[in-house]
């Protein structure tokens, strides 16, 4: 994180990124201390950005619209204070087919596994295996053209990394919700792209 950079901006974005979660996992996001994000949540919810609520058993924190605009107000700050937004629209240009492809393989095999009863199996075809591994690739030169600019972007090529080689022996690595899974990180990604541009799905 730069000098310049807001100290409520992360843990706002780490809140829009995750949808909904605890102070920790909000912490760990960005690698920030939880005790300095615990007291930048409570001043969050003080001023109506965010809110503290229970989810099946989970006590955590989510976005309000209110918190929605002022991280997106931050977002714009940061990109204009790092002269980065030619380089982000450029980078998320060339996302663009890339994610075209991802989302289709997923699809894929969501439709197939449901077909099997919602139950992942082996079958993965070699196309759509070296769909996913073709995008890490690529995303990781997109990933360094980023982090020149906004630093807070590295680690999405190392989370897909680990996904594509946990989906080696467990397929649900691809698709599964309840984990750091290869779509999950990747709709993660796109919605850290667009917020930055200030664009919508």
């Amino acid at each position: 994180m730069s000098p310049q950079q807001p100290s409520m901006l992360l843990p706002l974005h780490a809140m829009r990124l995750l949808g909904f979660a605890d102070t920790k996992s909000v912490a760990e996001r960005f690698g920030q201390d939880p005790n300095h994000v615990e007291r930048l949540l409570i001043d969050a919810g003080a001023k109506g950005w965010a809110v503290r609520s229970s989810f099946g058993g989970i006590r955590g924190w989510s976005l309000t619209v209110s918190g929605r605009t002022e991280n997106e107000r931050l977002l714009a700050e940061e990109l204009t204070s790092a002269g980065g937004h030619a380089e982000v629209t450029a980078v998320h240009a060339n996302f663009a087919p890339l994610n075209a492809e991802v989302v289709a393989a997923c699809s894929k095999l969501q439709l197939r596994w449901l077909s099997d009863g919602n139950q992942p199996n082996d079958r993965i075809d070699e196309h759509t295996h070296q769909t996913f591994t073709r995008a890490t690739a690529s995303l990781s030169d997109l990933e360094a053209r980023l982090t020149a600019v906004l630093p807070r972007f590295n680690g999405y090529t190392q989370r897909l990394e680990q996904a594509v080689t946990n989906a080696a022996t467990e397929p649900a690595w691809f698709t599964a919700t309840d984990r750091d899974s290869f779509h999950r990180i990747w709709f993660e990604l796109h919605e850290d792209l667009i917020a930055t541009l200030g664009l919508r799905r």
